[in-house]
């Protein structure tokens, strides 16, 4: 738990340093920009969030591919409170793993520029893991071996940029990590996501 915090840490600052000299350099503060009109009481923003990576080990590859898609409303200026739902699949030599979660989060929008903004979001849920062992006897046949349950805690901070009004881009590093279960999970990493907002 330690060294995901570390990691977690280290990936926020790594993306923070070249997000903010963006945001400093790159536009002037007209408090006209796309990002000044995110995050206002009243707006509904609608986003997925995807994440892919693709490691070697021994002895094969292991890709894993997230998707999130989510719904954060903010109730006063810059304070959102949402849901959202995650599947991960992970792909291994072994065999595979599923997980699936559903969780309330909340966040608050930080406004660094008129193109760039940070919205670091926290959560709980409630995630299912599957994971299937295929037999070395024959490759057609798969066993479930393990069903997992458990509460887990989300963090996700991604660096915000709006090229236009009520479109939104971000990438940044997030923490998934499961609080109770037989078989604790921690995953963390480099996550983008993707959107738009209305007023409702």
């Amino acid at each position: 738990m330690n060294q995901s915090l570390k990691f977690f840490a280290f990936m926020a600052l790594l993306v923070g340093i070249p997000a903010t000299g963006f945001a400093q350099s790159a536009t002037e503060d007209t408090g006209r920009g796309p990002s000044q009109r995110f995050g206002h009481k009243g707006e509904l923003a609608i986003s997925s969030d995807t994440a892919l990576s693709i490691a070697h080990t021994s002895p094969g590859d292991t890709t894993t591919i997230t998707l999130q898609p989510a719904v954060d409303y903010f109730v006063i200026d810059n304070f959102s409170v949402g849901g959202f739902i995650g599947l991960d699949y992970t792909s291994a030599s072994y065999g595979s793993t599923t997980r699936f979660s559903i969780g309330p989060r909340v966040g608050y929008n930080l406004v660094l520029s008129d193109l760039v903004s940070l919205w670091p979001k926290v959560g709980f849920s409630f995630a299912t893991t599957n994971t299937s062992f295929d037999s070395p006897e024959d490759e057609d046949v798969s066993v479930t071996a393990n069903d997992n349950s458990a509460l887990a805690l989300n963090l996700f901070v991604p660096f915000m940029f709006h090229p236009a009004t009520h479109f939104f881009a971000g990438f940044g590093p997030f923490l998934d990590t499961d609080l109770s279960g037989d078989d604790k999970v921690t995953v963390f990493g480099l996550k983008l996501t993707l959107g738009g907002w209305i007023e409702v």
